[in-house]
Parts: structure tokens; C-alpha cells; sequence
């Protein structure tokens, strides 16, 4: 009998087969009833001492390979905690976040409120997230996060397209990007996400300038895979494999003056 992780180590091998992305593609499953205070995979909170933001465990995963558990005990993020669940949203809550916002991201409260119009959030709060490197993965993911470049994103989006056809629609606010868009949007929504990562992923979660991220939910993995491999055949690639068969050439200017340095023509006459 096929294990029943096997389909998903496949699809690790395949993204980092046609994707060849710089970190491992992760696994996220969300854990939505206590198995107990023990836990086979590592937890910040018990094997590293600290609370943490859940992008650093996103970090930690996709370079160490490691599998982590993250629950309310390990989080001292105040928007992650907000999204997952684990604190409730009261009228202190929203008034502490907007207060945040103004003048870093909003220009004053009235703008800052129009966030929240815009967020997802798990309706049951849930007990955790299981993050593992989908390859190896230990766990069934509901959703996969692949940290990846734009061009590498670009064929995410091809080979999705490729079998559902029309555009990716994606928002974004700038900030609370991999807990949000996702992870929490993904699920609720069940579609594929573009994900600009924020200040939050990038100071704390490691995340480098040039990164994004594509987060597909397990229900259209299928369709993701699919269309990844039927476009890498059809010959869309990563990477993009730039057209080279040209004679180059110089602007006239800078060719007559580098002609004259030379003492003549820079460039080997056609002997054909």
C-alpha cells in the first residue's frame, strides 16, 4: 500500500525539480484539535526556550529542514496570534492595532481601520500549525508556502493556469503576508496566493528582498502540479532561458571610438 505521504514528497521533488527554488518548499497543516501538551516535533517553546514570531519557524524549516510545531504558548506575535485565533478580537485589541498603524502605515485612524475589512481569519480558533519541508514532509499539508523569486512565481501562476484557466487574483496589504495571505487566506479562501512579503517576514523571519511567496492550498495541488509539468514540457522554464542567438552590437558612438582604440575594427569579419 502507497504511503500516504508519498504524493506530497513527490511534489516537493517536482517544485524543487521545475521551480529550483533557494529553500525548501514547506508543508503547513493546521491543527484544529489538542492532541495533548507532547509533541514529536520541535517546539520553540520547549526545545528552544523562547516565544517567537511564526515566520522565524517558517525560516527555520525551509534552511534547516526541520519540522516544527508552533501553539499559542510558543507565539508572541500579536497579529499572528490575532489571525489564528489565540487572542480574542476585542474593542482594546482593534484600538491597540490601529494605534500601531498610524503613522507607519496608515496616515491616521481612519485609514488604519480599513484593514480589517480586508483580513481573514479562521472562524474556530485552532490549536496550531505543524510547519515541515514538503519533500520530507511528516505531516499532511493543508496548504504549501514556497519562498520563491518573481520569475519563479511567475511559473507557479503558468502552470496553475495552465488547467484552471483565467487570472490569479491575489491582495495584498504589504505586511502580516505569510501568516495571513498565506496561510489563514489560502485555507479560507481554497485558492492559490502571490504573497508580498512584509516587514514582519523580512526583519524577523528572514525573508530577503527579493523573495515572495506562492501559497496553494491542498485541494488545488493537483491542478498546480499538473499545469507545472505540462508547461515545463511545452517549454516554459525556470530558468527562463533568455534568447542568445544573436550577433551583438555596440552603439555607433561608442563602437566608432572603440575602433579607433583598437586600431580597427572590434569585431571579427563574416568569413562565410
Amino acid at each position: 500500500m502507497e504511503q500516504p505521504l508519498k504524493p506530497y514528497h513527490q511534489m516537493g521533488e517536482e517544485i524543487e525539480k521545475y521551480i529550483r527554488p533557494a529553500t525548501f518548499p514547506l508543508a503547513v497543516q493546521v491543527i484544529r484539535s489538542d492532541a495533548g501538551p507532547v509533541s514529536q516535533f520541535k517546539r520553540p517553546s520547549i526545545d528552544f526556550n523562547i516565544q517567537n514570531f511564526v515566520c522565524q519557524n517558517f525560516k527555520m524549516s525551509r534552511t534547516y529542514g526541520w519540522t516544527i510545531e508552533v501553539r499559542d504558548e510558543d507565539v508572541n506575535c500579536l497579529l499572528a496570534r490575532s489571525i489564528y485565533g489565540w487572542d480574542p478580537i476585542t474593542e482594546e485589541t482593534v484600538k491597540w492595532s490601529n494605534q500601531f498603524s498610524v503613522g507607519l502605515y496608515a496616515k491616521d485612524t481612519l485609514t488604519a481601520e480599513k484593514l480589517a475589512r480586508h483580513l481573514f481569519r479562521f472562524e474556530d480558533p485552532i490549536k496550531g500549525l505543524v510547519i515541515s519541508p514538503l519533500a520530507r514532509t511528516k505531516i499532511e499539508p493543508d496548504v504549501i508556502l514556497v519562498y520563491c523569486l518573481p520569475a519563479q512565481a511567475m511559473r507557479f501562476i503558468q502552470g496553475y493556469l495552465y488547467v484552471e484557466g483565467g487570472v490569479l487574483a491575489f491582495s495584498s496589504a504589504g505586511r502580516i503576508g505569510s501568516c495571513h495571505e498565506g496561510v489563514v487566506k489560502a485555507i479560507v479562501t481554497n485558492q492559490p496566493q502571490l504573497v508580498m512579503l512584509g516587514n514582519g517576514d523580512r526583519i524577523w523571519g528572514g525573508a530577503q528582498d527579493a523573495e515572495v511567496m506562492f501559497a496553494c492550498p491542498r485541494n488545488k495541488l493537483e491542478s498546480l502540479m499538473e499545469g507545472l509539468a505540462a508547461t515545463h514540457e511545452a517549454g516554459l522554464r525556470y530558468p527562463v532561458p533568455a534568447y542568445m542567438n544573436y550577433s551583438p552590437g555596440f552603439q555607433p558612438e561608442f563602437e566608432q571610438k572603440a575602433g579607433q582604440r583598437a586600431g580597427g575594427t572590434i569585431i571579427k569579419p563574416h568569413s562565410g
